[in-house]
């Protein structure tokens, strides 16, 4: 009988009653209608070093008109498309998420601290020294003003049209719909919205004077943001990890002018382990029709990734070689430049091209790993003589790790407490396509699970799976 495979990272506190796992796979959709099976599991994007700046971790990044921009521990540094790079300017940070905005002539970025103009005709690189500047938390920019929070305050501020390095005393005002310190802002079709602790506000350039932001009548409602680094607009909408007087530890999706909830109960409970969600942060990408948005929750030894186009969960995973501990994904921001995913290392100096067609994280293992839901039928005894994998196969590479790739199955009759011993099989050498993908003998169960993993170098897509058995 064919048996469910296909779904997403769903794990709750009773694993007696959900236990799933979607590591380094995610859900993807026929959209032809004619395919095999209506969904599957495919590997996840790899990583290769496209170059190395700086001496510190890839705190930021930006594309700006066809040029690319990274902070490496506290260095600037210009990107080309040959893998080269050239020191721009300093910060005067070592650590912490750098945020970056582009009008016509300058890209300004703050550290948290302080905040920074580059003149992109010029290629000059100063610290904003006006002393009007307030110590800013966020930025973004909007007909042509920068604009930023400022910390630990309910107040926001603009800078000069088109010159982020004026700002003038009077050019801010405050959110009054409710007491809480904003905690970010961004700009999402021509609406500014300004998220505090516990509420969000949305507000509009009518070119009022003296100052042309006011909020828009009605557009306010009672969820804050945990974390300004968890803001992000992706297929024109916006998802922040939320916070309000009631609870925290939901992410949300802007819907219209409110609220509307996308993460699970089981993304909830991951995200409440963590003790500093409001350091958390996250990048947003788009690929091969699908748009994700990977949130890093401080603390925590996965990336939580949402598929927006399927509103599924899965998780992106690394793990060291050397502890073989799970740890987040390498990836700490994103940007698009020269037709490359570039994502800057979480820890480390190093930029890297994310594609489909790599199969590791740069050189060390990528583990593609599924834990499947329960098989069970009202606690009837169930035979597993066999356990069969459609999938993709003959997909061994032509030397080395791969040639010979294995698939990994081990299963577990008391909900993912304890598991069987490993049970490899091969996924077919370079083209060997009548593979089969099976195990027989696998006893009896009243409740299973059963846990596949590959971490061979390899495409790895399971369309279906079929349990023969009584």
């Amino acid at each position: 009988m064919k048996i469910d495979i296909v779904g997403q990272s769903y794990q709750m506190e009773a694993v007696s009653f959900d236990h799933q796992r979607t590591v380094n796979m995610y859900p993807l959709v026929s959209e032809s209608g004619t395919s095999k099976d209506t969904v599957a599991l495919r590997s996840c994007s790899g990583l290769s070093e496209f170059l190395t700046i700086g001496g510190g971790a890839i705190r930021g990044g930006i594309e700006a008109n066809g040029r690319a921009f990274f902070v490496s521990g506290n260095e600037f540094y210009e990107i080309f498309d040959d893998g080269t790079s050239t020191l721009r300017g300093k910060v005067n940070t070592t650590t912490g998420e750098c945020f970056f905005e582009e009008n016509p002539t300058q890209i300004m970025i703050i550290d948290g601290e302080d905040g920074y103009i580059f003149t992109k005709a010029a290629n000059s690189f100063v610290t904003i020294s006006d002393p009007d500047f307030p110590t800013a938390s966020h930025l973004t920019f909007q007909d042509g003003y920068f604009l930023v929070t400022q910390t630990d305050s309910p107040k926001f501020w603009i800078s000069n049209i088109n010159n982020g390095l004026a700002w003038d005393a009077l050019d801010n005002t405050t959110v009054e719909s409710s007491p809480d310190n904003l905690v970010g802002l961004i700009s999402d079709s021509s609406n500014l919205w300004l998220f505090g602790t516990k509420s969000t506000e949305v507000f509009r350039n009518t070119g009022a004077s003296p100052f042309p932001f006011q909020v828009i009548d009605g557009a306010s409602f009672e969820v804050g943001c945990a974390a300004q680094g968890t803001i992000k607009e992706i297929d024109n909408a916006i998802y922040w990890l939320g916070s309000d007087e009631n609870g925290d530890s939901i992410v949300w999706r802007s819907n219209g002018y409110n609220a509307f909830r996308v993460s699970t109960q089981a993304i909830e409970k991951k995200i409440s382990e963590s003790e500093n969600f409001n350091e958390s942060s996250s990048w947003v990408y788009h690929e091969r029709g699908h748009a994700f948005y990977a949130l890093r929750v401080k603390g925590l030894n996965t990336t939580l990734v949402l598929d927006v186009t399927t509103g599924a969960w899965h998780e992106r995973v690394y793990r060291n070689p050397i502890t073989a501990d799970e740890e987040q994904h390498r990836g700490a921001n994103h940007i698009f430049f020269d037709k490359k995913h570039l994502i800057g290392d979480r820890e480390t100096n190093q930029v890297y091209e994310m594609r489909l067609d790599l199969y590791d994280d740069d050189g060390d293992p990528m583990i593609k790993r599924r834990i499947t839901p329960h098989y069970s039928q009202e606690r009837a005894l169930i035979t597993h003589a066999q356990l069969e994998l459609d999938m993709e196969i003959g997909v061994g590479l032509v030397t080395g790790q791969g040639s010979d790739p294995q698939i990994m199955m081990r299963y577990s009759d008391d909900g993912g407490r304890t598991w069987s011993n490993e049970l490899w099989t091969s996924l077919g050498k370079i083209g060997e396509y009548f593979t089969r993908v099976k195990w027989n003998k696998l006893g009896v169960s009243r409740d299973r699970v059963y846990e596949l993993s590959v971490s061979d170098p390899v495409f790895v897509q399971i369309n279906a799976a079929y349990l023969n058995g009584k």
